[in-house]
């Protein structure tokens, strides 16, 4: 009896055994994170701010740089942030915005830089600084530092 107690625990065994080794588990993708991780935006949001109207880009992580440039014919403010490369680049998606002045917002990320294009009505982009506060950047409208 004892014999065939083991005879059929070491089949039952065998048979997980050989089920466990038929089926081939994917490779898992490794998602950076930490320090690896690539600059995202999480949340974008237009806030009064003391007086002044704001654009408050809520980043994944701190920025290893952030420059900014504007320009005419549309008028528009480009913040760009870098950080690691990361898991690749992301296409430029628009984000709906419902501030009067902002026609549009579009994100994308190459070679480790996030872009933020902020499109507004008119010609020309008002007046603007960009202040850095470690994963926030708050692009200030109506006010320009030197």
């Amino acid at each position: 009896m004892t014999r065939l107690l083991r005879a059929g625990v070491g089949l039952f065994l065998f048979a997980l055994f050989a089920v466990g080794c038929a089926h081939k588990l994917a490779a898992p993708t490794a998602t950076p994170t930490g320090n690896e991780a690539p600059v995202a935006l999480r949340n974008l949001e237009v806030a009064t701010v003391d007086g002044h109207r704001a654009v408050l880009l809520r980043l994944s992580r701190s920025p290893t740089m952030v420059r900014q440039s504007s320009g005419k014919n549309p008028a528009r403010i480009i913040i760009q942030a870098w950080g690691p490369r990361g898991d690749g680049d992301l296409p430029e998606r628009s984000l709906q915005q419902l501030d009067p002045e902002i026609i549009d917002v579009r994100v994308s990320r190459r070679s480790g830089a996030l872009q933020v294009v902020l499109e507004f009505k008119g010609v020309e982009p008002p007046p603007y600084s960009v202040h850095e506060m470690a994963d926030w950047i708050m692009v200030r409208l109506g006010v320009q530092e030197g």
